[in-house]
């Protein structure tokens, strides 16, 4: 009788663990079904990725269209943002190959010494800290050459408060959204627009 017993509870244990086990399985099954339509959603057949795009460039903001008097003047003033968004994506060798366009387009353009001794030093700068350094006297080299430069549009000159521990720097942006060249994806947003060249 006592081994009937024992016999009986090993019975009743063995269907009890088999049960439960067919529960958690069933349970697991149930949540890999669920998670299948995200997977779905974000493969799907046939659709084909950007690649560059997914890699994230940070500065995305909404460009304004800029023209200006001068297809000189227009070629530098997309040099100088091609640097612009290598500092705010910390790229320091698409900064560096920037500066080179920018350097051969600033002498097309007749030269302005501020400008292509900063462009020098960001092409030289050996980390991005010594690259952005160089773009603040950039962007103050290119504020004096874009001003009465501009045919239609705008450019906004931007701060940022805290670059070069609290002494600020400004950039030009197209935009009017903030993407900090100083900082990157550390503080990408911080800043102001402090003025607007027309």
């Amino acid at each position: 009788m006592k081994n009937a017993r024992l016999l009986l509870l090993a019975f009743l244990g063995a269907i009890t663990l088999n049960s439960c086990g067919e529960a958690k399985k069933e349970n697991q099954e149930e949540a890999d079904d669920a998670s299948m339509p995200m997977q779905n959603e974000m493969h799907m057949e046939g659709e084909e990725h950007d690649m560059t795009a997914m890699s994230g460039n940070l500065d995305d903001g909404a460009q304004g269209e800029v023209e200006f008097k001068d297809q000189k003047m227009a070629a530098v003033y997309n040099h100088y943002m091609h640097i612009k968004t290598a500092l705010v994506n910390t790229d320091a060798e698409e900064a560096k190959n920037g500066a080179n366009m920018l350097s051969e387009a600033l002498q097309n353009a007749g030269g302005n010494e501020q400008a292509l001794n900063a462009v020098q030093k960001i092409a030289q700068a050996e980390d991005i800290n010594g690259q952005r350094t160089a773009f603040q006297d950039l962007s103050a080299a290119m504020e004096q050459m874009l001003t009465g430069a501009i045919s239609s549009g705008e450019v906004y000159k931007q701060f940022c408060p805290m670059a070069f521990e609290g002494k600020g720097a400004y950039w030009l942006s197209a935009s009017k959204e903030v993407r900090n060249p100083y900082y990157g994806d550390k503080m990408l947003k911080c800043g102001s627009v402090k003025d607007t060249l027309k």
